[in-house]
């Protein structure tokens, strides 16, 4: 098992996903890997049959080439850049995948202890937008976004409603939710008196169950819009991560009359975000 970081070949961001996914496989004491993910040129390719086309498709290719090996030095560099002064005796390792970004990350995410994507990953049209959303919405299985600031030590924070997605944030974050140690489960009381038969709705039900998995545990009463509550509450206890059920209406609702995930995807100000759906 290891930490995986998605990389796309742009310096700045990756350095910043990676020192997240350095960061968490530091505090979980495993190895990390670096993955670029990248089509096979020939793949983008129409097949012609006139040698003019064929001069063209020859050309096309070694400029997609080209442009291949360019993003896998500088996400390699950046990589190796943020590891080789903090690893601390991690084993590091980079990765270039041949293959679609969506089903490189989707088994990645199988397989790994965390998985890791650049914040930009959760803006349509990004590089790395149509793997991140494959991870959550289709394959279904949980993920990191990488914050918009520094990683640092600090608290975690449950976004707790006792949902399905909620539920299935905190199972599959676990772990990560054990590592950290200081945890902060956030919970509108009044909706859980309002909507008493959801299971695990009860204030003090969470922390009940982090405790028999060796967790000690606070809970914060939060009022309001739940994504602006979360923000803030994070920011006065300097959090480190925020782990929260995904998208609890269709990706279309979300689209059209937004909802607590997109506004906490679209945060400027924001730690890690832990998600499942």
């Amino acid at each position: 098992m290891s930490i995986i970081a998605m990389l796309q070949g742009t310096p700045e961001i990756d350095t910043a996903t990676t020192q997240s996914a350095l960061a968490i496989a530091r505090r979980l004491n495993l190895p990390l890997t670096g993955l670029c993910a990248l089509p096979d040129p020939q793949t983008a390719l129409m097949v012609v049959s006139t040698p003019e086309s064929a001069g063209m498709s020859a050309a096309a290719a070694t400029n997609i080439i080209e442009l291949q090996k360019e993003m896998l030095e500088k996400a390699e560099q950046a990589f190796r850049d943020v590891v080789t002064a903090g690893a601390h005796g991690l084993d590091c390792t980079f990765l270039h995948q041949v293959g679609i970004a969506e089903y490189a990350a989707a088994s990645a995410a199988t397989l790994s202890e965390a998985i890791v994507f650049p914040r930009t990953a959760a803006k349509a049209g990004e590089p790395l937008s149509l793997a991140f959303d494959h991870v959550m919405m289709d394959a279904r299985l949980p993920l990191v976004l990488a914050g918009t600031k520094a990683f640092e030590p600090g608290p975690v924070i449950i976004g707790w409603d006792g949902s399905n997605g909620a539920s299935r944030a905190v199972r599959f974050h676990s772990h990560l939710v054990r590592a950290f140690g200081d945890v902060v489960i956030a919970q509108n009381r009044k909706d859980a008196e309002r909507d008493g038969a959801r299971p695990g709705i009860a204030p003090g039900s969470l922390e009940d169950w982090l405790k028999r998995k060796g967790v000690k545990a606070r809970s914060e009463n939060i009022e309001g819009e739940v994504s602006t509550a979360l923000l803030t509450l994070a920011s006065n206890v300097g959090a480190t991560m925020i782990v929260a059920g995904a998208y609890g209406h269709s990706r279309l609702g979300e689209r059209l009359f937004g909802g607590t995930t997109k506004r906490l995807l679209a945060a400027a100000d924001a730690p890690a975000l832990a998600l499942a759906r």
